[in-house]
């Protein structure tokens, strides 16, 4: 079982165990794990793998039901209903990373293409936890995963239905590169196809959310790999400067812990200047969520038509 799908299972252990009146002693549930060091993380995930054995062989329970009862499957089922995926659709995945969305979509459409480089920012061995969950879920008739830059797709033109990147243009180097990936996505996608960005946004309505934010803002400070939030507006932009236009958007809010900041704050790779007001933050942080607990902010969907 691998990091993919053992998050999925540490979010949907609860709900699994209420759903079969199952009593839980001593267990680490993902709120658990914010401020843990790598070895805690282990430790958790080891329990889990322990726990869901039980359900899996007790109840009979399946990986679809892991997936469906975890907070980041149902915000992607959600989401792939929202964008009005059909059974038809040929959809390519921008910046797939673990298959999160892939699956949700696989579960409606046709074909799903998961695009991603996966390279550097901590996301080494992502391709196995991608091919892994595919295979648990009984998807490889209907998923491949493509290894590409997102700048430069290895797509003939007006080959897929619907190009989206779901919670995936924050993890690109820069604007640059997003309007690049953005000019591709829309390059791909058939006459009468359609392109779809959903991206976080740095509003927050309740304290969960702040402290959702005020982690994630630490995180992009302090380590690698991500870019912060983009606004509403910025994220439109952006499409205005791609010469792609004509863009609908739309704000939801799941309230779901869709998008988990986790990270572990390692100071010994920061600059001595830097350490105290890092772990300042990052304490500060984590404090937000144990008092609060974390779900994700609001998320924007930005629909473009073919241009």
């Amino acid at each position: 079982m691998g990091v993919n799908l053992q998050l999925l299972g540490l979010q949907a252990i609860p709900r699994l165990a209420k759903k079969f009146n199952v009593k839980l002693e001593g267990f680490m549930a993902l709120s658990d794990l914010y401020g843990r060091t790598p070895e805690g993380f282990q430790a958790a995930y080891k329990d889990c793998g322990k726990i869901l054995n039980r359900f899996f062989e007790e109840f009979h329970v399946s990986w679809w039901d892991v997936y469906l009862n975890s907070d980041i499957g149902m915000e992607r089922m959600a989401l792939a209903k929202e964008i009005g995926l059909k059974e038809g659709d040929v959809v390519l995945d921008v910046g797939c990373g673990r298959g999160y969305f892939t699956i949700a979509a696989a579960k409606l459409v046709k074909e799903v293409v998961g695009l991603d480089i996966m390279d550097g920012g901590g996301r080494y061995g992502w391709w196995s936890n991608f091919k892994e969950a595919i295979v648990e879920l009984k998807l490889t008739d209907k998923v491949s995963g493509l290894k590409a830059d997102a700048q430069s797709v290895p797509l003939k033109d007006c080959s897929v239905d619907k190009a989206v990147a779901v919670h995936s243009i924050r993890n690109f180097q820069d604007e640059r590169a997003i309007q690049n990936a953005m000019r591709e996505m829309n390059r791909v996608i058939s006459k009468d196809g359609e392109m779809v960005i959903v991206e976080s946004i740095p509003i927050a309505r309740n304290k969960a959310q702040e402290a959702h934010l005020a982690l994630y803002r630490c995180k992009c400070k302090y380590s690698s790999g991500d870019l912060f939030y983009f606004t509403q507006e910025e994220l439109l932009e952006m499409l205005e400067k791609a010469g792609l236009r004509g863009a609908d958007s739309k704000v939801i809010d799941y309230n779901l812990s869709a998008t988990p900041p986790i990270f572990y704050l390692n100071a010994s790779l920061l600059k001595e200047e830097r350490i105290k007001d890092a772990q300042m933050e990052y304490d500060k942080a984590i404090d937000l969520i144990k008092r609060h607990g974390e779900v994700s902010p609001p998320a924007v969907i930005i629909r473009v038509s073919k241009s």
